[in-house]
Parts: C-alpha cells; structure tokens; sequence
C-alpha cells in the first residue's frame, strides 16, 4: 500500500522508485502483483503517466486511511515507551498568521506535554499535506477539493490595501484606477483562483494595465517589503494587518477597498477520519475566547 501511495503522488512509476531509493521494474512489479490480488486494474496508462481508475480512487483512500491509522499506532507505542506527549502537526496558511500568533502561547500552555511542528505554505499545498497523513489539521484557507474534511470556518476578512500614509487621504476608499496608479504587490495561491486572478480580470474589463510588481503566496513577506520602504500598495487580508490600521506605526495606513473581491475565509481545516478531536477541540475553544 505503501509503494501504490507513493505511486499515485508522485503520478509516473519512475518517480515513485526514486522516492522509494529503489529500481523501477520491482516496483512496477509489485503494482503488478497489486492488481492481480485485486482483480483489477488500478491505473490507466497513458505513456508514462498513470491515470487512476475508480478502483484505484478508492484504494488510494482507503489505503492512506490504512497507512495513517498505522503510523499513529507507530506514534503511540513510542510515545508510550518515551512518555512524552505526541506531536501536534500543525499548517499554517500565511493569510492566517496573525490569528495564530495570538493563540500559540495559549494552545502550548493547554498542551504543555505536547511538541508542536508548524508547517508554513499557501493553502494548496498545505491541502496536500492534510490529504496524505502529514498534518493533523491546519489553519488555512477552505480546501479546493473539501470532500474528504471537516472545514470549521472562524472568520471572514476582507481584502485591504496597506500603503504608506501620503499616499491618499485618510478614509478614501480605493477602487481599480488608484490600485492601477501605483506598483502593487499581490496575494497569489499557487493553486486555483484567488484575489490575483479576480483582480486582474477586473483591471483588464475596465481597459486598466496594472503594475504588479510582485506576488507572492506569503502576505508577511508582501507586507515585510512593504515596511522596509517599497513604494506602492500591498492588497492583503484585513487580519493581516490589524495592528497597522489600529496605528501602530503612522506612516503607513489600511485602505478599504471599493473593488469587489470575496472575502478570505480563514478555516480550521482537519482529515474527516483520523483527527485529533481533543485538539481540533481545544483549538476551537482558544478561538472562540474574548480577547484572543
């Protein structure tokens, strides 16, 4: 099951024997001997690439199940024989950071016994990440494919523009001609459609040539550049830059936006099987908190 999963992820048999560190013809071997166990074929092949068949759908499924219920058995004996707590395999979108930075003392005070890994990247990959057993839940935009998660939606934010202070007065709203006067840096997922692709849409209906000077999946790294002098306009999520519209540093400010873009949905996103429910709980629980 091992070797069909890497197969599937990686998407050809070569690829996969190159995570495995081992040669090609046994594991094309072994899928073989895979298929002729089960009676059917698993993938359709199309040159090198494999496609799965539905079969091979829900093998895959129910053989990451397998192989995630396995891997925390594993987890469990070793915990046991250490009598240390398990690890908590957290993901963190960057459009979500500021709302987890305000919760990670308090969640490692709820679990003192219990190391915490974070790990950061835009919502696609963290998707992945969650989908093959490597992370117990993540604090991420919604899924592209939700089917197989529990989504806990906690807040919508809207998209904002941080620039410095000079440039318009305080209160204006900005709509596509003042974002298109100056050079801009943008949020873009890696995967699907997102504020990027929506904006430049709309610049190219109202006949408007945009500067995009950057984008980026990281909103602190948009916002970082930002502070440390670039001219132009950062267009964020208002969670990102809450500190900045309360006046915490008055050359810069946080414009609203009269451009209709959909708001991030910032998610509490867990496997449907295997999740940690104390967790998923008490995370829940810090987040509905007043003050937090």
């Amino acid at each position: 099951m091992h070797y069909f999963c890497t197969i599937v992820e990686q998407g050809q048999i070569s690829r996969a024997a190159r995570e495995l560190h081992m040669a090609q013809p046994p594991l094309s071997q072994r899928l073989k001997e895979l298929e002729e166990e089960l009676g059917t074929p698993l993938f359709l092949r199309k040159g090198r690439q494999l496609e799965l068949t539905e079969a091979g759908r829900l093998f895959y499924r129910r053989a990451r199940d397998i192989l995630r219920a396995v891997e925390s058995s594993r987890d469990e004996v070793l915990r046991l024989a250490s009598q240390s707590g398990p690890a908590l395999r957290i993901g963190l979108s960057p459009t979500c950071r500021a709302p987890w930075l305000a919760r990670c003392e308090a969640l490692m005070a709820r679990f003192p016994a219990r190391e915490i890994g974070l790990v950061v990247g835009d919502s696609s990959y963290l998707e992945h990440l969650l989908r093959t057993g490597q992370l117990d839940l993540a604090f991420m935009q919604p899924p592209l494919q939700p089917d197989s998660f529990n989504v806990h939606r906690l807040r919508a934010s809207p998209s904002v523009a941080l620039g410095p202070a000079d440039l318009f007065a305080p209160g204006q709203r900005l709509g596509l001609a003042e974002l298109a006067a100056h050079p801009l840096l943008l949020l873009r997922r890696s995967v699907g459609i997102g504020t990027y692709e929506r904006l430049q849409q709309q610049f190219h209906e109202a006949g408007l040539l945009p500067r995009v000077a950057l984008y980026s999946s990281d909103a602190g790294m948009l916002r970082d550049l930002l502070l440390q002098g670039f001219r132009g306009l950062a267009v964020l999520p208002a969670s990102e830059v809450e500190s900045l519209a309360a006046g915490a540093d008055p050359a810069f400010r946080v414009y609203d936006l009269a451009v209709p873009l959909p708001d991030y949905q910032l998610s509490l996103v867990c496997p449907r099987s295997g999740g940690d429910a104390d967790l998923v709980g008490a995370l829940l629980e810090l987040w509905a908190e007043p003050g937090a």
